[in-house]
């Protein structure tokens, strides 16, 4: 469906969340919906800001010794 081009964004916005051990993080994220299927969505989330990255990035890398 992605090399069709079927699959078409139907709106975006920035999510606000409290982390237990992050704190404040914010996302974008994107909906996008398939012609013809409305019963399908994708949502994908990104990092608002290179900090929310740095944040995120704490918690999947082993921080250095």
């Amino acid at each position: 469906m992605w090399r069709e081009n079927d699959v078409q964004s139907v709106g975006e916005a920035v999510k606000h969340i409290r982390h237990a051990m992050l704190g404040p993080l914010s996302f974008e994220h994107s909906v996008f919906a398939v012609d013809g299927r409305p019963d399908l969505s994708m949502v994908v989330y990104n990092p608002a800001t290179l900090a929310d990255a740095e944040k995120i990035r704490s918690l999947v890398e082993p921080s250095p010794r």
